[in-house]
């Protein structure tokens, strides 16, 4: 738990360090206009198709921002949907700016850099200098948690030059630039007045904008002056304070983030309770559901409680890291915007405009040369008839060559259709060959050694006893093992025809554990078996057994020893996918890369194996990796309804 824990933590703390300046990046008239989201929404209901309506969804998709995240990227859905409609670039570039925010604040930097560089593109077409600034200055901060500072330092400069000329009508820009200087600065000690500078530029400047969140910031990094006086009671209570004014104005990112300041008045000097501090900052992020940045707050508190023995805190902390480890990273619930699905759709339509607009000038060139084709017909048509003959006999030439071509790429492909059969009955023999090499040589060995044994006139009783019932397991266990092997050659065979029967799901993984009890109690594991008692599935019974059979084997294999092995299944648009996990400590990746090649290795001559089942049961198998340590089997499989068991 502890490894988890610290995984965790550096894996999301620039993300958690970063919050500040993904917010400070956002448009700072979102505050100014939350108390006019009614009349937006009212205005919206009445408007039709048109440039207005596109700029209203952006604005209530900037107001949501700081509000609801799920609600602000769902405008900023429909403004795109409108905007590509109209070709209107200056609300395209606004969706971009918001999705990206969106995909930020979940920690997806990747996507977000790609929304990111839409909308500086948008901006550019458009000459919005503003605009292209605070862009150029979110892609700054994408790329620095990605980890590549080099590409981070160019938009990051860029941004800042940039941001310097704009006038002064516009600079609120400028003040956003200063103040994420200073965060990304603070902690230089040879910067420390140009540190001071921005920030007292930022503070003239926002004082232009009674509505913005700068001063929350700057008064949050004043605070530590205060600090180094001696004054930490006073920093703490001013903290405090801040922390209250942003929750009034509801902005709740916010607060979250200057309760997190409070982890640096221990470095400088000043011993704050920093527990109830990181239960609050956890119990925001929570609320505002941006856990994805908090998580070295969740590993921190883990890590206290745990010190401290205080096995209530423990074991709640415990569940959450479990519960965020376990999930998916974008978790499809009730009412909740499935962000990755609309960025994949999304790719596949842009995919899909391209290629018709490729076919459709293909169909125009094609469309040209017919059109010269009949011109040059018609101005020859005379010459056409006076060498009818001659075409006519070089056309019966042509008829006879193309059904020559049509019966050679008929033997082409008679051959082709061979090789295929050859090299899947290749694959077949080979696949049980190495089957037969290795499943048969380990048991059949220990077979032989203990008969030697036997033979042994010095042997008890008791321990001749014991080694014909080890004999008689083994026996028994390879011929499962036979049995197995007999099924999938008969799986195989051409004449194999697939026919489902309901089986309750719950008996057959019961029937299997008890097959890998040995195993299980010998790495001691602990099973923890999530599956529904009323499960049904449309299997072979066989097939089925053997298929659990084999993907046990694999996860009690590379499970850590005393670890947890996890069974779970749902149903879902008429399928059941039944889950295995496993964790491997570490290295799952390269589980995933030696499953793939069965000819190198057993296990993954087992996967293969298995995935032939499942494929035969009009099903199919999935291996993925879980955080690189956990092994996840999936296995789906056809949906039995209205069984009464």
């Amino acid at each position: 738990m502890t490894h988890s824990i610290r995984y965790l933590y550096y894996k999301h703390i620039y993300a958690a360090g970063l919050l500040a300046m993904i917010l400070l990046c956002t448009t700072q008239r979102a505050a100014a206009r939350q108390s006019q989201l009614p009349g937006l929404l009212q205005e919206l209901s009445v408007q039709q198709d048109s440039i207005d309506r596109i700029n209203t969804l952006g604005k209530i998709g900037a107001l949501y921002m700081m509000i609801n995240l799920d609600s602000s990227f769902t405008y900023a859905i429909r403004e795109y949907e409108m905007a590509e409609k109209y070709q209107y670039k200056k609300g395209l570039a606004d969706a971009f700016d918001v999705m990206s925010f969106c995909y930020a604040l979940r920690t997806d930097f990747n996507i977000a850099g790609i929304y990111g560089y839409r909308a500086l593109q948008l901006h550019k077409a458009v000459a919005d200098s503003a605009r292209i600034a605070k862009t150029l200055s979110n892609l700054y901060l994408y790329y620095r948690n990605m980890g590549r500072p080099e590409d981070a330092n160019n938009y990051f400069y860029e941004a800042f030059h940039m941001a310097a000329r704009l006038p002064a009508s516009q600079d609120s820009v400028y003040s956003i630039l200063l103040v994420n200087y200073a965060m990304r600065f603070y902690r230089d000690t040879t910067r420390k007045d140009s540190v001071l500078w921005a920030l007292r530029t930022a503070a003239d400047i926002s004082r232009k904008y009674p509505y913005s969140r700068l001063p929350l910031y700057i008064d949050a990094y004043a605070a530590d002056t205060l600090v180094v006086q001696g004054r930490g009671k006073e920093a703490e209570a001013r903290i405090n304070q801040l922390a209250e004014a942003a929750l009034k104005r509801g902005l709740t990112y916010v607060a979250m983030d200057i309760y997190n300041r409070l982890e640096d008045y221990n470095r400088l000097g000043y011993r704050t309770d920093s527990t109830r501090y990181r239960e609050l900052s956890y119990e925001l992020a929570k609320k505002a559901g941006c856990i994805e940045l908090n998580l070295p707050t969740l590993a921190g508190l883990y890590d206290y409680y745990r010190q401290q023995r205080n096995t209530a805190k423990t074991g709640y902390y415990s569940r959450e890291i479990m519960r965020l480890a376990a999930q998916y990273r974008y978790q499809q619930e009730k009412d909740q915007v499935n962000y990755i699905a609309f960025f994949l759709k999304e790719q596949s339509l842009q995919q899909l405009a391209r290629n018709n607009q490729r076919q459709q000038q293909e169909l125009e060139q094609v469309r040209l040369r017919r059109k010269q084709s009949q011109f040059i017909i018609a101005g020859l048509f005379i010459i056409v008839i006076l060498l009818f003959i001659l075409l006519y006999s070089r056309h019966r030439q042509y008829l006879a060559w193309k059904r020559q071509e049509q019966a050679l790429s008929d033997s082409y492909t008679g051959v082709a259709l061979k090789n295929i059969a050859l090299r899947a009955n290749d694959e077949f023999k080979n696949k049980l060959i190495s089957i037969i090499t290795n499943d048969f040589r380990e048991p059949l060995q220990y077979i032989s050694s203990a008969a030697l044994q036997l033979r042994n006139q010095d042997a008890s009783q008791a321990e001749m006893t014991a080694l014909v019932r080890e004999i008689a397991a083994v026996s028994g266990n390879t011929l499962s093992i036979f049995d197995n092997i007999l099924k999938w050659i008969r799986m195989q065979l051409s004449g194999f025809a697939y026919q489902g029967k309901p089986c309750l799901l719950d008996d057959t993984v019961d029937h299997t554990l008890k097959q890998m009890a040995s195993a299980i109690k010998e790495k001691g594991l602990v099973v923890v078996n999530l599956l529904p008692a009323d499960c049904w599935v449309m299997a072979d019974p066989e097939m089925l057994r053997g298929a659990q059979l084999h993907l046990l084997r694999l996860s009690v294999q590379y499970a850590q020893p005393g670890s947890l092995l996890v069974l779970s299944a749902w149903n879902k648009d008429g399928r059941v996918y039944v889950r295995i996990i496993a964790d491997t400590g570490a290295g799952a990746g390269d589980i995933l890369q030696r499953l793939s090649g069965w000819q190198q290795d057993m296990h993954a001559l087992s996967f293969a194996i298995t995935r032939d089942f499942l494929d035969k049961m009009k099903g199919g198998l999935q291996a993925t990796a879980s955080e690189g340590r956990y092994l996840v089997f999936t296995a789906m499989l056809e949906e039995v309804k209205n069984t009464n068991g």
